[in-house]
């Protein structure tokens, strides 16, 4: 559900998206601003916004770590298109730091990604760069203790509060102590980290998709060991105030600069001159490139390459489990968008969004995720796993271009399974196709929707392949074959409404494929009377 005022910003103001993860860093970048509300609410995410000197404030918290912030931060930079983006919060000193001195990052390291392997873990540099423009500014703010001036009178802290400019480490793990495995880990092999935190690695990440200038400001709240001492003495709110005073003195000084011309349209123009100027011609958007579905590979329900490992968990060389399709699925559901995204969605959103996903099968309690390269999958396992490898029987894949592709192998039963003799092998049982995809149809367009930027129109697809000779079981006295080797359905689609007409279509053309037209209402689909 959205609730969001139109307009966002007043186009001729300066614009940035602070990003906070934690109350007390929220608290202390808001005292900043000369008012704020919020009222702003997208998808449920709450949005304060405000004004601070000639710049539109946006501010979002999300909580801690990479991957909530990176689906969150992503959200509030498409809807309000900032110039400029801040994460403004606290870390740990990892080096060369004191309490309450602030680290403006150059560059962001991730530094759980490697390989775990039997002679030790050998990691993979995986980091994002701060924005150039960014850095050079905190270069100059740390030149002068002017950003000292906009502490919190109220939280008295140490004299000589340092700005340093450098590299920060970025990960899941709260790090509490010198002596921890993490913090020999980090001195080792990110020698030159200054600080270390959870969000900053996610955090640029959706920066780096939406093109924006940004960075990643921590004020110190504790040097790893005595951690609890540290956050007991109040060092928490005193380092969030830190960083917040730095990151307020950094726009204080990019207002000094020509605002942005994609925002403000070039130069300021003199009243005068905008008195004598013709009124211009609102520019034409360009018209949006139609969307270019993808390939199927193995069958037409299959996304993947043959005998492609589709998801993975637990440590590799160790106990690490692979998931993959041991027969293709002959069951599917696509959601295509339409026009082409204008920038692919950030894997870190996809994964963030995955485990509501639906998959196409009848019960489900959520899902299992799991990263690949395309994007993101859920799942749900099918059955143990030998000698390393487990097989998929439903999965849904998340695509970075807003495919939504939902696959399965179990809609045809080719197993009796202790059924009646009368049940012929294979079968499709009629009434879990529709209910099954009835349901799931519903429920992958309002994902699309909400997770994966779908706009209308859009397409459908539905389709079984391999059908050929299974029967269609109806009821006891209705098993006719299907005479097909794949029936499959792709229809436009104006709106969310209009699904249940591209469901009708796809039954009858399931049930033509028997010789034998579907019975109207069949399982009170369509219902013979509009509903009240």
């Amino acid at each position: 559900m959205s609730t969001v005022p139109a307009p966002l910003f007043e186009t001729e103001r300066r614009s940035v998206v602070i990003v906070t993860a934690l109350d007390l860093e929220t608290r202390a970048v808001l005292r900043h601003l000369e008012e704020w509300s919020d009222d702003v609410v997208e998808q449920g995410t709450v949005f304060y916004t405000g004004k601070f000197q000639e710049w539109d404030v946006a501010v979002v918290e999300t909580g801690p770590g990479n991957i909530g912030v990176a689906a969150i931060a992503a959200r509030a930079f498409g809807l309000f298109k900032p110039e400029i983006a801040l994460f403004v919060g606290v870390g740990g000193g990892v080096k060369d730091v004191a309490l309450g001195d602030v680290v403006v990052a150059t560059k962001v390291y991730g530094y759980e990604g490697g390989k775990d392997t039997p002679t030790g873990f050998a990691p993979r540099p995986d980091l994002q760069h701060s924005a150039h423009a960014l850095e050079q500014r905190a270069r100059a703010v740390a030149k002068t203790p002017r950003w000292r001036d906009r502490l919190n009178p109220d939280l008295p802290g140490p004299d000589g509060q340092k700005l340093l400019v450098g590299p920060i480490a970025a990960g899941e793990v709260v790090v509490a102590s010198k002596k921890s495995d993490t913090a020999k880990f980090l001195k080792k092999q990110y020698g030159d980290t200054l600080a270390v935190e959870m969000e900053g690695r996610g955090f640029l990440e959706a920066v780096h998709i939406h093109s924006l200038l940004g960075t990643v400001v921590r004020g110190i709240s504790d040097l790893l060991s005595k951690k609890t001492v540290a956050d007991q003495a109040g060092w928490q709110e005193r380092a969030a105030d830190a960083a917040s005073a730095v990151a307020f003195e950094i726009l204080t000084r990019l207002n000094r600069e020509s605002p942005a011309p994609a925002r403000t349209g070039g130069a300021p123009v003199s009243d005068t001159a905008k008195a004598d100027a013709k009124p211009a011609e609102t520019p034409r958007k360009p018209a949006a490139r139609p969307h270019r579905p993808l390939d199927p590979t193995v069958n037409e329900g299959a996304f993947y390459r043959p005998g492609e490992v589709l998801a993975r968990v637990g440590v590799p060389n160790v106990d690490e489990v692979e998931f993959v399709f041991e027969t293709p699925p002959h069951a599917y559901l696509r959601i295509i968008p339409g026009a082409e995204l204008a920038a692919p969605i950030a894997v870190a959103h996809l994964i963030g969004v995955a485990g509501h996903a639906p998959l196409l099968k009848s019960k489900q309690y959520g899902a299992f995720t799991s990263v690949n390269r395309m994007g993101a999958m859920a799942y749900d396992p099918g059955g143990a796993y030998r000698g390393g490898r487990a097989p998929l029987r439903w999965a849904t894949q998340l695509f970075q271009n807003g495919e939504l592709w939902l696959a399965s192998n179990t809609m045809i039963v080719r197993d009796r399974g202790g059924r009646p003799e009368w049940v012929p092998i294979p079968f499709i049982p009629a009434v879990n196709l529709e209910a099954i995809f009835f349901e799931k149809a519903h429920a992958a367009v309002a994902f699309a929707v909400q997770h994966l930027s779908l706009k209308f129109p859009c397409k459908v697809e539905m389709g079984l392949v391999g059908t050929t000779d299974v029967a269609l079981a109806v009821d006891q006295d209705r098993m006719p074959p299907i005479r097909k080797e794949e029936i499959i359905l792709r229809q436009d689609l104006a709106g969310e409404t209009g699904v249940e007409g591209v469901l009708l279509a796809f039954f009858e053309q399931v049930h033509d494929a028997t010789g034998f037209a579907r019975p109207a209402a069949l399982f009170g689909f369509p219902p013979d009377k509009p509903s009240a």
